[in-house]
């Protein structure tokens, strides 16, 4: 073989590693733009869905909606006869618990 012959050989074998190498870091980009864009459809999904959650418990904690539940339970406002206030009382004694002395 001569010179010439094996300097084209080279040359070809080195153009078609680059090119290799160019058309396999272009697929690798779209992949990965491919990717990203999944990503960002996921994201918008859960914002949606987080924004639906935290509407959902804005109107499950509204008063109105807790006095609905409240009256379904029979529950009712006390008379202010009925109100019993306690009186917290001191005491001289220190705790017994041990979780209690701590504190």
């Amino acid at each position: 073989m001569t010179k010439t012959r094996a300097l084209k050989y080279a040359t070809l074998l080195s153009t078609g590693a680059v090119f290799f190498v160019f058309a396999w870091g272009n697929v690798q980009a779209t992949r990965l733009g491919y990717n990203i864009e999944e990503l960002r459809k996921e994201i918008k999904v859960l914002e949606t869905g987080n924004k639906y959650l935290k509407k959902e418990i804005q109107l499950s904690m509204s008063p109105e909606r807790l006095q609905a539940e409240a009256v379904k339970l029979g529950l009712v406002y006390p008379e202010p006869d009925t109100i019993v206030l306690l009186e917290e009382k001191a005491t001289d004694k220190p705790a017994k618990g041990w979780l209690a002395r701590l504190f």
